[in-house]
């Protein structure tokens, strides 16, 4: 964990906070599967990666954890997001169905690991776009 006071407006702390959601869903998928945890782990991650992007392109924040309404934010500076439209619904509602009892659970993480190549392939995607954030982003 850093120890400094972290900055809203600073993309390298979004992809630090990234980084580490990514790292936990990923130990938690490996050592225990699919779980509520690892699901909500994901979509953070994705969340912290889209609000970096951004926010390094000058967005002002709006707290929502609503990843298709990110998406739409990133696309209008960039096309090429809205390739990962079905990811960003799928993960949104996955997140909310698990997120607080009275949701849906049945199908939460159906698709878990092709979501997970998805990040990947945004992530990548976030590197091209942003060459001056390449060593935040060369952990994830």
């Amino acid at each position: 964990m850093r120890r400094k006071v972290s900055n809203e407006n600073d993309p390298r702390d979004w992809f630090y906070l990234a980084a580490d959601r990514l790292r936990a869903a990923d130990l938690l998928w490996k050592n225990e599967g699919l779980t509520a945890s690892g699901i909500e782990l994901l979509q953070e991650a994705v969340e912290r990666l889209l609000k970096g992007y951004l926010v390094a392109k000058g967005w002002r924040l709006i707290k929502t954890h609503d990843l298709s309404f990110l998406l739409a934010e990133a696309s209008a500076y960039d096309s090429r997001f809205q390739h990962f439209a079905p990811l960003a619904d799928e993960l949104t509602r996955d997140f909310f169905a698990q997120h607080y009892p009275g949701g849906d659970w049945r199908g939460v993480g159906e698709h878990y690991e092709a979501m997970r190549r998805q990040t990947a392939e945004l992530i990548s995607l976030i590197r091209a776009a942003l060459p001056e954030h390449a060593r935040e982003l060369s952990g994830l």
